[in-house]
């Protein structure tokens, strides 16, 4: 009745006027209040019919729960139920519905979980609520195992159980699943109501079948607004911007306005190209149609302007028209200015929100401590987790699943599994413990964790098994690895595409690419599994296969992603060609790949690494977006070549994107590598005093290395020792390779690397302890220390040639004399002359020089490029042979370019 006056204003005051009110007015008035997003008062009036009423009945109860859900407020909704389970409504279907979508919108799964299992009744309408419920909050594994026990218990599926199964395929990628799905709906002759279409589209765009989407779309009948929106959005999710604006521009006439789906699909399409202008455009359009004040539409012009290196006053101008008193409005902004790495300011707009009386929901904890967790402060992460707490969010899968990673990264293990304990709806929780795991450091525990999860019971997703072949991988433990392929194998998910590329990723770094292959070809490829196998050539120095399956992959109808491109980069750069680089490069800007930000910095660090600074400039200054990461990647390059160089860049970056800690350690590592102490210590007053950036341990870990490099060990081993954080083993190579540069030998070491043994080695030959030299030199074959074996590309125009090192020694007999003139100023070492001989004779790198020198002329430049780190020895004869032959020699190895001029000198000042 009171929905007929026109405002829920009006129907207050008609209300206010009445004398004595019955059941049904006051249900109207509870009603008409929270379905105009009145919740506070329509509590307020439901509060006020308890105490001069006193009966309210099922209708009421709805209503109430209507309100909870309005406000989002999980203690309000636990009063109306325990008012519910007083009266012999409790077990009313109607009831039961009402408060599994209320407990679902206030994210308690525990106690959706719980009503459900506890219900005495379940029709159609209670199922679906339940599986809508678990699809929405983050748990589509129960979501899809509630759809199948509804299925084998004779419940015809509705509308909302058919969406909420699509939406948890949707969400896991489950591909198969979804196609069976599809099949019930069309079996329930569903397949052409238009929302059932929408969600059919949106499964098929995330499980990366667009033929299937596309198809869903071209026989869609009624072609209604909803469907060409997720059209959009599938197009979008794929970066496939010209398409959706195709979409977009066929279907504009069709209707009197856009809706807010629309323009976000159309925004997120820009985001993914990083079409920033575009992403203007569409904005003006957005406002023309009144959409612009929306917080979900202002969230995701927001974003855009974040990813695509939208100026701050253009992000601050869209949350000026949001309305301030709604939570999605800051979320919005707390992930924009995340998003542009402005770590500080989140956290600052997290505060002002609060101050300014809007309470979080869980979307904006799992945005914070996401905030905390890429800022790794762990002081902050444990406040949030405290607000959390009091705020009654910590049973909400999405919250426990940011909390989960956040202590993952600070490898605090201990308070994940906490968090966890307390679930009981646990299956995105245990994911996300399961990766972190295996992400940050403890494989061992994940494969244990993996153990206790088979016998559990609990559900082994996909992710569960991705997490722990990765585990394998790190722990080059091929036999558990082929355990957990025979799990996959007998639970039927081996076949899935990032399974089997985990498979691809295990078997190739456990050093079975026999086997990797074999799984390659053993089922339906897929762009994940291609590029798994990508990265297993390359791994392994298959330059020319890694060219050919790029081909393959082509004529097979998958179009290259980001990842496959890097792959390819990778093994150009390995090889050294820079020709096939720039062919690359041309190939990746005819098919619109140029907009990755990724494969922007990865192309300048390419054409850097193979051509110089100057070529790498070139095409920095023409890249489309310019994000904090690139120009962090840009002042790497710079401060590679000069610190000043390098600084002047962050006067040029702080016109466009604010400085982060990450800026910083490029500015100390040019320093390092320059011997710069005084320098150092400026540019730790300049994050500082001038840039509000707090120094972290990796700060001073650089400025302890440059002291070491300086000659002032035991000052920098006491600054280690005095960390908060301990010194890992980054720290102590750095400090052993640094030891053998200033002759030193009183420190310690731990890690399974032939190479860390071998600098140990002579450190000692260096202090003239050929004894402890000499055990050093002959232990990693008792520890069974791995050791790569060492290859190099030398280049020449017009071709380049790969060579190991016995290819050339016939080749090189008569440059051995320039090599032997060598030892006058070669390291001590612990082996014999003879052996020193041969060895200083057999290195890659020289007998690649030599055959430059042989087959090019006078004058050219050698440009050679090593898998390994470039010895101390082969350092200084290269300096020789550079001097004496007149020559430009330059070498890229693992960890450095090294220009060897005419006059004998190196570009890194003998720090190598």
């Amino acid at each position: 009745m009171f929905n007929m006056l026109g405002s829920v204003e009006d129907a207050n005051d008609v209300f206010a006027k009445l004398t004595r009110p019955n059941v049904y007015t006051w249900n109207a008035v509870i009603a008409a209040n929270a379905r105009h997003g009145q919740g506070d008062l329509a509590l307020k009036l439901y509060y006020r019919m308890l105490d001069i009423h006193g009966e309210p009945d099922d209708f009421v109860f709805v209503s109430a729960l209507q309100a909870c859900r309005a406000i989002g407020s999980l203690p309000e909704a636990k009063v109306v139920h325990h008012h519910i389970t007083r009266t012999e409504y409790e077990t009313e279907l109607m009831v039961t519905t009402a408060l599994l979508e209320t407990y679902s919108t206030v994210g308690s799964l525990d106690d959706v979980r719980r009503e459900f299992e506890t219900s005495p009744k379940r029709d159609s309408i209670t199922w679906s609520a339940a599986i809508a419920a678990y699809s929405q909050r983050g748990d589509p594994v129960e979501a899809l195992r509630l759809y199948q026990q509804m299925v084998q218990a004779n419940v015809k599926p509705n509308n909302i159980a058919f969406m909420g199964a699509l939406k948890a395929c949707a969400s896991v990628g489950a591909l198969d699943q979804g196609k069976i799905i599809h099949g019930h709906i069309k079996k329930c002759r569903l397949d052409t109501e238009p929302l059932i279409e929408s969600n059919l589209i949106d499964m098929y765009a995330h499980c990366r079948s667009l033929i299937d989407a596309v198809e869903v779309y071209q026989k869609s009948l009624k072609r209604e607004m909803v469907v060409w929106n997720s059209m959009i959005a599938g197009y979008a999710m794929c970066g496939n911007l010209h398409d959706a604006v195709k979409v977009f521009e066929e279907n504009i006439n069709k209707v009197s306005e856009m809706n807010a789906d629309t323009y976000i699909g159309l925004q997120r399409a820009c985001t993914k190209q990083v079409a920033l202008e575009q992403g203007r455009s569409f904005q003006k359009t957005s406002d023309y149609w009144d959409q612009f004040d929306k917080p979900e539409v202002g969230a995701a012009i927001m974003e855009m302007y974040s990813k695509c290196g939208g100026e701050p006053g253009e992000i601050s101008a869209v949350f000026d028209k949001l309305p301030k008193d709604k939570v999605r409005s800051w979320d919005a902004l707390i992930r924009a200015h995340a998003n542009q790495g402005d770590m500080q300011e989140a956290l600052r707009v997290f505060e002002q929100m609060q101050a300014d009386g809007v309470k979080p929901d869980a979307a904006t904890f799992a945005s914070v401590l996401n905030v905390c967790s890429m800022m790794s402060d762990v002081t902050h992460g444990r406040h949030i987790h405290e607000q959390v707490k009091s705020a009654g969010f910590e049973s909400d899968s999405i919250v426990a699943k940011a909390l989960i990673d956040m202590y993952s990264k600070f490898r605090n293990f201990t308070d994940a599994r906490a968090v966890l304990e307390k679930l009981s709806s646990k299956q995105l929780a245990l994911d996300a413990m399961m990766a972190g795991l295996a992400e940050y450091g403890h494989p061992a525990d994940a494969l244990q964790f993996y153990e206790e999860l088979k016998v559990s019971g609990d559900e082994l997703t996909n992710i569960v098994y991705v997490s722990a072949l990765k585990s394998c991988s790190r722990m080059s433990s091929l036999e558990e690895g082929r355990k957990i392929h025979e799990d996959a194998k007998g639970r039927n998910v081996v076949n899935d595409p990032y399974v089997s590329s985990a498979l691809i990723d295990m078997y190739s770094k456990c050093g079975s690419l026999d086997d990797a292959f074999k799984v390659f070809n053993s089922g339906k490829c897929s762009l994940a599994t291609y590029n798994a196998m990508l990265r297993a050539y390359v791994q392994y120095g298959h330059f020319e296969e890694t060219l050919k399956l790029f081909q393959n992959m082509q004529h097979d109808g998958l179009n290259p992603n980001e990842a496959s491109v890097l792959a390819v980069l990778n093994a150009l750069t390995t090889s050294g060609d820079l020709g096939d680089c720039k062919r690359l490069h041309a190939y990746v800007i005819e098919r619109d790949l140029e907009a990755s930000a990724a494969l922007g910095r990865a192309f300048i660090t390419r054409y850097a690494n193979l051509a110089g600074i100057e070529e790498a400039q070139v095409h920095y200054e023409t890249l489309p977006l310019r994000d904090v990461t690139t120009w962090n990647t840009w002042l790497a390059i710079l401060a590679d070549k000069d610190y000043r160089a390098a600084l002047k860049g962050l006067e040029e970056m702080v016109k466009e994107v604010k400085p982060v800690p990450g800026t910083f350690s490029n500015l100390l590592n040019s320093c390092r590598d320059k011997d710069l102490v005084g320098e150092s210590l400026e540019v730790l007053k300049l994050m500082n005093d001038v840039h509000n950036l707090k120094p972290n341990a990796e700060h001073y870990a650089l400025f302890a290395d440059t002291v070491e490099r300086a000659g002032r060990l035991n000052d920098a081993e006491g600054l280690l020792k005095d960390l908060p954080v301990p010194a890992n083993f980054d720290n102590w190579a750095a400090f052993l390779s640094d030891f053998k540069s200033h002759l030193s030998a009183n420190s310690c070491f731990g890690h399974e690397c032939a190479s860390d043994f071998k600098w140990v080695s002579d450190v000692y030959a260096n202090d003239e302890l050929r004894m402890d030299a000499f055990k050093y030199y002959v232990l990693p074959k008792a520890v069974e220390a791995w050791k790569n074996p060492g290859s190099v590309v030398v280049e020449s125009e017009p071709e380049m040639t790969l060579m190991r090192g016995t290819e050339l020694t016939e080749k090189i007999e008569k440059h051995k004399v320039l090599f032997k003139d060598g030892r006058r100023v070669v390291r001590r070492s612990p082996t014999s002359d003879k052996a020193k001989e041969e060895a200083l004779c057999g290195h890659c790198e020289r007998l690649a020089i030599s055959f430059g020198i042989l087959n090019t002329g006078p004058g050219t430049t050698i440009r050679v490029s090593k898998n390994l780190r470039v010895c101390a020895d082969c350092h200084t004869v290269t300096k020789l042979m550079s001097k004496i032959e007149k020559r430009d020699i330059i070498i890229r190895d693992s960890y450095r370019i090294h220009h060897f001029n005419k006059s004998g000198e190196c570009s890194c000042n003998d720090f190598y």
